[in-house]
């Protein structure tokens, strides 16, 4: 897995909104909070991927939307009642107006989409926000795969009923025209200390780490 770490750039960006943490606390492993966030997104993933792939079975693309606009968030919100934990998918062309990327979001999907890497990338960063709260932002790249393509493909191929649902749900969609290996979007996992850390450690240990 490749990781690409490009906090300098992007924070020189942000007009001082935010700093890095120079000397790292003794008792942050940058290792573990990566693996703790792995775990959460493989999990999130998992769970969404079912939801998804049942509701494509009995009800095809127009059941999925259904699943997107209603499991999805209630999927997110169950593991961000974990303590210090924040999870959600983001995309510079969401298409749920809820989910719209921060600025610092906004810059990494930028680079995210900039390259042509087969893998999905990824970008972490452990900074104090301006009221001095420790945070280890985490992303990992969302690449699109064959299925992504029947609800976020050229939508002159979806049916008139998939149209009419996400014209219902989705009034403003940006999030269609994408082929197989575009970069769809990103996982962005955020971890607030000192509450996280007891989140990693619940984490690894489901992992057997």
């Amino acid at each position: 897995m490749k990781r690409v770490i490009i906090a300098g750039i992007i924070i020189l960006a942000l007009t001082g909104c935010i700093k890095r943490v120079e000397e790292k606390s003794e008792t942050f492993d940058d290792k573990k909070a990566i693996a703790a966030c792995e775990q959460v997104i493989a999990e999130y993933q998992q769970a969404l991927k079912r939801e998804l792939v049942s509701a494509m079975t009995s009800g095809g693309p127009v059941g999925a939307i259904a699943v997107c606009n209603v499991a999805a968030p209630a999927i997110a919100d169950s593991f961000n009642a974990r303590p210090g934990l924040d999870i959600k998918r983001i995309s510079l062309k969401q298409r749920n107006i809820h989910f719209a990327p921060d600025s610092l979001e906004v810059a990494v999907l930028e680079f995210f989409n900039s390259t042509v890497e087969i893998e999905p990338l990824t970008y972490s960063n452990l900074f104090t926000d301006s009221a001095g709260v420790i945070r280890f932002r985490y992303l990992k790249e969302i690449k699109v795969g064959q299925l992504c393509l029947k609800c976020h493909g050229n939508p002159e191929g979806f049916s008139s009923g998939l149209n009419a649902a996400l014209a219902e749900k989705y009034p403003q969609d940006k999030a269609v025209g994408y082929n197989v290996g575009d970069s769809r979007g990103a996982f962005s996992v955020t971890l607030t200390f000192p509450e996280a850390e007891a989140t990693i450690t619940e984490l690894l240990s489901e992992n057997g780490r």
